[in-house]
């Protein structure tokens, strides 16, 4: 942001003092050129406060891109972490490798709860296991197989 310009104050001259004198030509040169000294100064000041400024938002811009990719860092780093933790609770409590994804959680208590419950529902017994030492045995007492009425029965349909 470019400085004022600063002006010097008219003085004016009080009761009993002189006025000021006429400088003279060596006095209105030196005027003159300090006058022209101070429009570039005070150009060099403008241009330099702009340089520094397209500077400044240069470095903020930078800096943005720096927060921005350290906030996507940070998340991709969660996410590892969570898959991580999954994984390290699946492994743990014996979850089978294609049903990780189904253990939620934001931390891993959280998950380790999940896993005991699938864990849970996937051991439940679904049908009772037959028990071939119980009920009818498949021995000479006449009981035939599906396959063996089948073949009698074609036998007898084209005895006919």
């Amino acid at each position: 942001m470019p400085e004022p310009v600063v002006t010097e104050p008219v003085v004016e001259p009080q009761q009993g003092e002189p006025a000021d004198k006429p400088l003279g030509p060596n006095g209105e040169k030196a005027l003159e050129s300090e006058r022209a000294a101070r429009k570039v100064a005070d150009k060099a000041v403008t241009d330099l406060t702009a340089r520094l400024e397209a500077i400044a938002t240069a470095n903020l811009s930078d800096l943005e891109k720096a927060q921005r990719e350290a906030t996507d860092a940070r998340a991709t780093l969660a996410e590892i972490t969570q898959q991580n933790t999954r994984n390290s609770v699946a492994l743990a409590k014996g979850v089978p490798a294609d049903l990780v994804e189904f253990l939620t959680g934001d931390n891993e208590e959280e998950i380790g709860k999940k896993a005991d419950l699938l864990m849970t529902r996937l051991n439940a017994p679904k049908n009772p296991k037959p028990d071939p030492s119980q009920g009818a045995s498949g021995g000479a007492s006449g009981a035939s197989t599906p396959a063996t009425q089948f073949a009698e029965f074609i036998r007898n349909a084209s005895a006919r």
